[in-house]
C-alpha cells in the first residue's frame, strides 16, 4: 500500500494524502498499480514497467466512481503510444485519439448512437457554486486578517495562485503578492475554509487541471472598492492539458 498527493507523489504515511494505490509486483522491477478514489473506489489501473521509476507500459484503464470504464489508454516505455479511447456515462465510445510518443497525432469522435463526428475540444473549468464570482466571494468572506490591520484598517490586495487537480482538490496554492506577509497567509488560510468545488475540470471528457490566479481584496478602504483600477490583475484560469499524466 502506498499514500499519494493529488499530483501522484509518494508519502510516507496516510496523513495528508489524497488517494491510495496498491502494487503487485510481477517480478523484481515491474508490477501493476492500482489507485482509488478519495472514497476508496477503483480508479485506474496502471501497467509498470518499472515501478520505482512509475514507467508506465501496457494498457492503463480508468473508471469512474461508479466503476465504469471512461478511459482506456496506451503506454511504452512511459511514453503514450497508440490509442487513447474515452467512454461517456453511459458507457459509450465518445472519442478516440492516437498518440505517437506522446504526440497527438489523430482524433474521431462519436455521437451517442455511435456515429462518426467531426471533433471540438470541449474545455469545462471546475465546478465552483456560483463559479468564479462565488470563488473569489467565498474566499474573502473567509479571509480573518491579524487584529493590528483590523485596527489600524490596512488594505490591499493579494494576487492568489492556486491549482484546482483532476480530483476537484485544491493544491499548491501560493501568495504571489500581498500588502504583507501576514495578510499574505490570511488569504492561504482563508482558502482551507471555503467549499469545496464540485467537480474537476475537464477537456475533451479528461479530467484536467487548471491553475487560478486571482486578486483578493483585504480590508476596507475608506473610499470603497469602486475606485478606478481597484483589481490590478485579473482572475486568471489555465488549464494544463498534461495534468493527468503526472
Amino acid at each position: 500500500m502506498v499514500y499519494l498527493t493529488a499530483q501522484g507523489e509518494q508519502m510516507l504515511t496516510a496523513d495528508g494524502a489524497d488517494h491510495r494505490a496498491e502494487i503487485t509486483m510481477r517480478d523484481s522491477a515491474s508490477g501493476l498499480m492500482r489507485e482509488y478514489y478519495p472514497s476508496g473506489k477503483l480508479w485506474r489501473v496502471v501497467p509498470l514497467a518499472h515501478v520505482g521509476m512509475g514507467i508506465r507500459h501496457g494498457v492503463a484503464m480508468s473508471y469512474d466512481e461508479a466503476g465504469k470504464l471512461r478511459k482506456r489508454e496506451e503506454y511504452v516505455g512511459g511514453h503514450r503510444q497508440g490509442e487513447v479511447q474515452l467512454f461517456d456515462a453511459s458507457g459509450a465510445l465518445s472519442r478516440t485519439k492516437v498518440y505517437q510518443h506522446d504526440k497527438l497525432v489523430s482524433q474521431q469522435c462519436f455521437t451517442a448512437t455511435g456515429q462518426a463526428t467531426g471533433c471540438q475540444e470541449e474545455k469545462h473549468a471546475p465546478q465552483y457554486p456560483e463559479g468564479m464570482t462565488g470563488l473569489m466571494r467565498d474566499i474573502q468572506k473567509a479571509v480573518v486578517l491579524p487584529p493590528e490591520y483590523m485596527v489600524k484598517r490596512n488594505y490591499g490586495i493579494a494576487t492568489l495562485k492556486f491549482i484546482v487537480d483532476e480530483h476537484a482538490k485544491i493544491t499548491g496554492a501560493t501568495v504571489l503578492k500581498a500588502p504583507s506577509e501576514s495578510m499574505g497567509q490570511a488569504v492561504l488560510d482563508a482558502l482551507k475554509r471555503i467549499a469545496p468545488f464540485q467537480a474537476p475540470p475537464t477537456i475533451d471528457g479528461e479530467n484536467v487541471a487548471v491553475i487560478y490566479t486571482l486578486p483578493i481584496k483585504l480590508g476596507a478602504p475608506p473610499q470603497g472598492w469602486n475606485m478606478p483600477n481597484a483589481y490590478y490583475d485579473s482572475p486568471k484560469v489555465n488549464f494544463l492539458t498534461d495534468a493527468t499524466d503526472h
